[in-house]
């Protein structure tokens, strides 16, 4: 079964997506996971960065889950770089709105933000917790390489960590790579595969999929059922 902890939806998880993607409401239905809800948005947001209602689910989701609320900066981030220095009624209730949330630093920033409204201000690019728009990063804000709280020179507990950031922030080139490496390394991790399966799932990438199984038979390894079923429903991937 593939784990839920990715920002990609498996084949079973398929519904869950198509249905939030439909949801109207701009309070997220208690029915959707908080943490899938907020990376199913993330990804579409990715996608899509006009996306004003999508936004505010996200920024919404940050102020109703504890689970999620420490992405909300790069929430409130992701709806400022979109709007740039327009929808400045929507910029102001929504960071109103999360005051409470953020802590006093991160409410002065926005707030800052929104008084100078300059264009070329770099710090606005300085990467918040959450944020899949920015593509600056200040120091100790690193999108890819973050501190553990409890050993600052351990950076990511293992490659799945390090593959699931890169999922979080739209990086699934990078996230793919760092898995077929690591599963070639340790076939017997259950979590790598899993989140290897559900990439390919999401991607339906058939041609790089056969690939690694080769890799994995010629080096002697004995494939599992679930990469057997992959397999399997691989042959209808790019099937219209």
């Amino acid at each position: 079964m593939p784990t839920k902890s990715s920002i990609l939806p498996s084949s079973l998880e398929m519904g869950y997506s198509f249905g939030l993607a439909g949801e109207r409401r701009l309070k997220v239905s208690e029915e959707y996971d908080p943490l899938s809800a907020w990376r199913t948005l993330s990804h579409h947001i990715a996608r899509y960065p006009q996306d004003l209602r999508a936004h505010t689910q996200r920024v919404l989701l940050g102020h109703n889950s504890s689970r999620v609320a420490n992405l909300l900066p790069g929430s409130l981030q992701d709806l400022f770089l979109a709007l740039d220095n327009a929808g400045y009624p929507l910029r102001k209730r929504l960071l109103d709105l999360s005051e409470q949330y953020l802590t006093n630093e991160e409410f002065s920033f926005f707030s800052q933000w929104i008084k100078q409204n300059a264009k070329d201000d770099k710090t606005q690019q300085c990467w918040q917790p959450g944020s899949v728009l920015s593509s600056g990063q200040c120091v100790g804000k690193s999108l890819l390489l973050q501190e553990d709280t409890a050993d600052s020179n351990t950076g990511y507990i293992g490659v799945l960590e390090e593959a699931r950031a890169c999922l979080d922030y739209g990086q699934l080139d990078v996230a793919q790579q760092l898995l077929e490496d690591e599963i070639l390394k340790s076939p017997d991790s259950k979590e790598i595969e899993e989140e290897l399966l559900t990439i390919y799932q999401y991607s339906k990438n058939k041609d790089r999929f056969d690939k690694l199984s080769e890799k994995l038979l010629s080096q002697g390894v004995t494939l599992s059922d679930d990469w057997l079923a992959c397999q399997k429903s691989s042959n209808s991937w790019g099937e219209k």
